[in-house]
């Protein structure tokens, strides 16, 4: 064996190794635990020592074309780091009434000469390991999805987390399992939630694997047209062999998970992206002006996934559950006769128990209340914030008088992550949003970019779109699961951009080189017969 034969190899158990980091994520709780970061910190750790040690010394010299694109969030990563590190630093009074309006009301822990800008340097320091873990895995997927072959196993190993998660979250929903794993009671009987404890955690999870999947899905449409029932018959039996027949079952069994979830506007805002990005991509192939065909095959995909997945597999489901649900957020109460539930917030999560008065509905005020009132926490911590993962306890001061309860989100991530890490977080935040999508933008725009590499931008754009609507009533970022998936939702259009020629045009699926010899036949038929 070849030294670059065996570092070939060493690369591929490197990318074998970050895959099942991906898939292993959700399992235990969604890793939404301190004793899971940890566990996962030192995964994470180990594989980057072990790239770098396989990489040699001068491993910084021989970055791949991936990371050369991809400077800018790579330093926005490195940018937050460092925010959430200022804020465990001793500052002097002097420096931090100059970043906040009143360092001392209702937060004895900040008194002293040299104290830190974080209200909860212990919830900070914890916040800073997640952050560490997850731009380590953004590093490690720059650096490792380097080519075509190994990016369709990313994409397929995400694939297959999120009909493992969908076929477990339907399973337990049915069966109304109810147990305890890792000291927390767990209850499927409402809801349907795979390994997650938080069902609209599960539903988040879903929307972001399910525009991946969408995506990959428009890259291997066709849209030619067939004439004569022999041919339409012979299209539809290669259609049913094909992978996208086995595709297309996987996005129908993770939208019924989506739907199974019950989340009103985990449903709301897939459906919504999906309708929204889908328009944007007409209007791109459109502007291209070369993809007729595709435009078509595009406009009949979508229309199949609103009339096949939710029309009629949402019918079976259970959608006129979730259709309630949405009508009656502007209710204050909403009795359900046949749920005998009571939610508790506990830890961000959702422990539901049984109580004899009924299950009672939150209200879309009361889900954005706490948002709203957090928005004096922005006031008073403009720069920094009052230091990550410290809401639980830097809102109690700003908690009215008449709210009982505990808070330990705000239910908005937007205004959770102002309020944590101030408004230069989240300008480091919205610029490595905007780039990408910006990035995402400019290959659905390329004419010369082949399909595959635009359905994976419009997979970009959807995961973005769908996550930030849901963001705005629930606090998905705050999940390690699903911050890591949507780094990666982040992360397409630099991994998909600037593939050499060769890979480009490489064909690795039998329903795509079968149809190439038909043509490459015909075409010479046609030459014989003098045709142009």
């Amino acid at each position: 064996m070849t030294r670059s034969t065996s570092r070939r190899s060493k690369g591929a158990g490197q990318v074998w190794a970050l895959l099942a980091i991906f898939v292993f994520m959700p399992l235990p709780l969604a890793s939404n635990r301190t004793w899971a970061l940890a566990l996962l910190a030192l995964l994470v750790s180990g594989l980057a020592v072990w790239h770098l040690w396989s990489a040699g010394p001068s491993w910084w010299q021989r970055e791949s074309d991936v990371f050369r694109r991809a400077r800018v969030p790579a330093w926005l990563m490195v940018g937050w780091l460092v925010l959430l590190a200022m804020q465990l630093l001793p500052l002097s009074n002097a420096v931090r009434s100059g970043l906040v309006h009143d360092p001392m009301a209702g937060f004895p822990v900040v008194q002293g000469e040299m104290a830190p800008l974080s209200v909860d340097v212990y919830s900070t320091r914890i916040y800073l390991v997640r952050a560490w873990v997850l731009a380590l895995l953004m590093w490690l997927v720059f650096r490792l999805i380097d080519r075509r072959q190994r990016f369709e196993w990313l994409v397929k190993a995400l694939l297959f987390s999120g009909v493992l998660q969908a076929l477990l979250a339907v399973v337990l929903f049915a069966a109304g399992a109810h147990y305890s794993l890792f000291f927390v009671d767990v209850e499927h009987g409402f809801r349907a939630k795979g390994t997650f404890v938080y069902h609209n955690h599960f539903a988040g999870y879903m929307e972001m694997i399910l525009a991946i999947g969408i995506g990959l899905m428009i890259g291997k449409l066709d849209g030619a047209r067939v004439e004569g029932w022999r041919g339409k018959a012979r299209s539809w039996l290669a259609l049913l062999v094909s992978s996208k027949a086995v595709l297309r079952m996987m996005l129908i069994v993770m939208v019924i998970g989506l739907i199974a979830s019950r989340s009103r506007m985990g449903n709301s805002a897939f459906f919504v992206s999906l309708l929204l990005v889908g328009g944007l991509a007409w209007l791109a192939f459109r502007h291209i002006g070369e993809r007729t065909n595709m435009m078509r095959a595009l406009m009949l995909f979508i229309a199949s996934v609103v009339v096949l997945d939710v029309v009629i597999v949402g019918g079976v489901v259970g959608i006129e559950k979730v259709m309630h649900r949405i009508e009656a957020t502007n209710l204050r109460v909403l009795e359900k006769e046949e749920a005998e539930r009571v939610s508790t917030r506990v830890s961000g999560d959702v422990v539901e128990g049984r109580s004899p008065i009924g299950y009672r509905e939150e209200s879309l005020e009361e889900r954005v209340g706490p948002g709203v009132r957090a928005l004096d926490m922005v006031r008073d911590f403009p720069v920094l914030g009052t230091g990550g993962g410290t809401f639980h306890l830097a809102y109690f001061p700003y908690r009215p008088q008449d709210v009982n309860g505990y808070y330990d989100h705000a239910h908005d991530d937007f205004i959770e992550f102002a309020a944590e890490v101030g408004l230069l977080g989240v300008l480091v935040l919205v610029v490595l949003v905007g780039h990408s999508v910006y990035r995402s933008f400019r290959l659905l725009l390329d004419k010369s970019q082949e399909q595959f590499v635009q359905g994976m931008a419009f997979a970009s754009l959807m995961g973005v779109v769908e996550l930030l609507i849901h963001s705005s009533v629930d606090f998905n970022l705050q999940n390690l699961t699903n911050a890591a998936l949507f780094l990666v939702v982040l992360s397409l259009p630099y991994l998909i951009q600037g593939w050499p020629q060769h890979e480009r045009l490489a064909r690795h699926s039998l329903d795509e080189r079968v149809p190439s010899r038909y043509n490459r036949s015909r075409s010479s038929i046609l030459i014989l017969k003098g045709e142009s």
